[in-house]
């Protein structure tokens, strides 16, 4: 039983983060169009206000070359588990001499 309530409260966590994230995108970055929490194909990489956060800090999201070669899974644009996205740092930017600054500070997450 214990573990019955255990999974039904990561679940809801989980659900409610559906609709959280999307929200806090359209508040924080302002995107046009907005992204829509009832749209999970407009999420991810395929939307760039959520592709900008997710994007490895040392990569370019700017940059249309990175964006195509993220979404398309080019080699040298490939994610891993090794990456850092920019939505853990302060300001969603990090200093690529020294990583460990700004890393857990971001709005989203304090």
């Amino acid at each position: 039983q214990l573990r019955q309530g255990a999974d039904s409260a990561r679940g809801d966590d989980t659900s409610k983060l559906k609709s959280l994230v999307p929200d806090w995108v359209n508040r924080e970055l302002k995107p046009n169009p907005p992204v829509d929490p009832e749209d999970k194909f407009c999420h991810g990489f395929t939307n760039d206000a959520c592709g900008k956060l997710l994007c490895p800090t040392e990569l370019d999201w700017h940059d249309p070359t990175v964006r195509a070669g993220i979404r398309d899974r080019v080699d040298g644009f490939v994610i891993t588990e090794m990456s850092w996205p920019a939505f853990l740092y302060a300001g969603y930017t990090a200093d690529q001499n020294n990583l460990e600054e700004g890393l857990f500070k971001s709005t989203l997450l304090v």
